[in-house]
């Protein structure tokens, strides 16, 4: 499960995945997928305040990030690969503001709601019928009755335990509503879809700003992380990223959410939206990377991932919640080890799932073995999914690093390309590693058998969590 429920739904999904494993084993054929296609030779295109630019223009955008790098080459290389992965242009002059915890993020997307003259598109895995859920609600349905286009898209599986009546009443004020891959065959799904999930957080508003990264509408997010753990860890205080982005890149952002809409039914006439003219708002160039499940491809968000662990000289800081990746992924972080990369992994301490936790744990032998250093989190729940690389590139959004996001999840990340922007990302690694326990090899080693059982069996179900 990718994010903590209410505990009523948090054990209806736990029945709903082991059923679903018993009967739909035939779907392990979803791991059997094919690698995105990348062109390293070719200039991407980018993207500004005036539209796509020239491929000279394009060429000093990528020559200005990767004369910053210990091997400009290389970076040079990246820049095209990345482009490629990514179904919209890069862009260039956007600004991209680091939002910590739940309280942080809600206020931001919060003020922008409330600012909002044209639309409001939202894109959530979960959306709770508790509190903060509520309150969004309501911010919604005022926006949408004072002339605001208010369009949703909600996962099926990660809003179960949400009521009908919950977005019935949204709807009723004229919200558009599409429940993703609905499930429930009673009200016309089917429970076949339930594998692929549309785990991506995404707002945007008005085509001025766009938010996404990993948190969801629950009271989970109610207050800060970094409390002492005298209150209930599973339930409130979550560690979590988030980002605002001003500039071109919105609309790279608002594209991914019409395509998803289109795909799920929601009505063509409706697109493609007249955006504002985009500014110049910052220095940070952008690559909206997405996913999407089922379609038989490995994440293009995965590939970026090891492309530029490829050519990492320096650092690989990694903040992630479900931390389960392939072999692959993992040479990746031994390689740039091997090489002098000072490589570091953040992990949680404690989840709400056991079984994830465990095939985490189950991969710290292999990695602290070869020099690449874990620590888990042991104040409050981890729930980021984050990395930034030789303090100029950054990735923030939905996807773990598990086979789940990789092949079965719609998920969205922002690559972001800049110095300022990765100096926040890495000073907010430190301050996470000041609520870290440092895991080592020879502790590990002695480990209790029933820990190294449960890491063992914890391969076999992964998949379906």
């Amino acid at each position: 499960m990718q994010a903590r429920l209410s505990d009523q739904c948090h054990i209806k999904l736990r029945r709903f995945n082991s059923l679903f494993a018993a009967v739909l084993i035939t779907g392990l054929v979803g791991c059997v997928a094919t690698a995105p296609q990348k062109n390293s030779n070719a200039t991407p295109q980018v993207s500004g305040g005036t539209g796509v630019v020239n491929t000279a223009q394009a060429e000093r955008v990528m020559d200005k990030i990767s004369d910053q790098t210990e091997d400009p080459a290389a970076f040079g290389e990246l820049f095209s690969i990345i482009g490629s992965l990514s179904t919209t242009p890069l862009f260039k002059d956007n600004r991209t503001d680091l939002l910590v915890d739940g309280p942080a993020t809600y206020k931001a997307m919060f003020d922008a709601i409330d600012g909002a003259k044209h639309f409001i598109h939202l894109e959530t895995y979960i959306f709770a019928d508790d509190e903060v859920g509520r309150k969004l609600a309501a911010k919604l349905i005022e926006r949408q009755g004072n002339g605001v286009k208010v369009r949703i898209i909600y996962d099926s599986i990660g809003s179960i335990a949400s009521s009908a009546k919950f977005f019935e009443s949204m709807r009723e004020t004229g919200i558009e509503l599409i429940e993703f891959h609905k499930i429930n065959p009673i009200d016309g799904g089917n429970p076949l879809n339930a594998n692929v999930r549309d785990h991506r957080k995404l707002l945007v508003v008005d085509g001025e700003v766009a938010f996404t990264g990993g948190i969801n509408f629950s009271s989970t997010y109610s207050s800060s992380s970094g409390k002492e753990p005298t209150y209930d860890r599973l339930k409130e205080g979550w560690r979590d990223t988030h980002i605002a982005v001003r500039g071109p890149a919105v609309a790279g952002f608002e594209e991914i959410f019409e395509a998803n809409w289109l795909s799920q039914g929601g009505a063509a006439e409706d697109f493609p939206l007249t955006l504002p003219e985009p500014t110049h708002a910052g220095q940070d160039v952008i690559a909206v990377l997405h996913s999407d499940g089922g379609d038989g491809k490995e994440s293009s968000i995965y590939h970026a991932y090891l492309e530029t662990m490829d050519v990492a000289q320096k650092k690989i800081w990694i903040t992630q919640a479900y931390f389960a990746p392939d072999k692959s992924f993992m040479e990746k972080l031994v390689q740039a080890a091997e090489r002098g990369v000072d490589v570091r992994v953040v992990v949680p301490g404690f989840s709400d799932s056991n079984a994830v936790l465990n095939a985490s744990r189950s991969r710290y032998g292999y990695l602290l073995k070869h020099g690449v250093k874990v620590y888990e989190s042991t104040l409050s729940v981890l729930h980021a999914k984050t990395a930034v690389i030789d303090g100029i590139w950054s990735t923030v959004g939905s996807s773990n690093l598990d086979s789940r996001s990789f092949l079965h999840n719609d998920e969205l990340n922002a690559i972001i390309f800049g110095r300022s922007f990765a100096a926040q990302m890495e000073a907010q690694f430190l301050v996470d590693l000041e609520s870290c326990q440092a895991v080592s090899l020879e502790e590990w080693k002695n480990r209790p058998l029933t820990d190294r059982i449960k890491e063992f069996f914890s391969w076999t179900i992964q998949y379906w969590l």
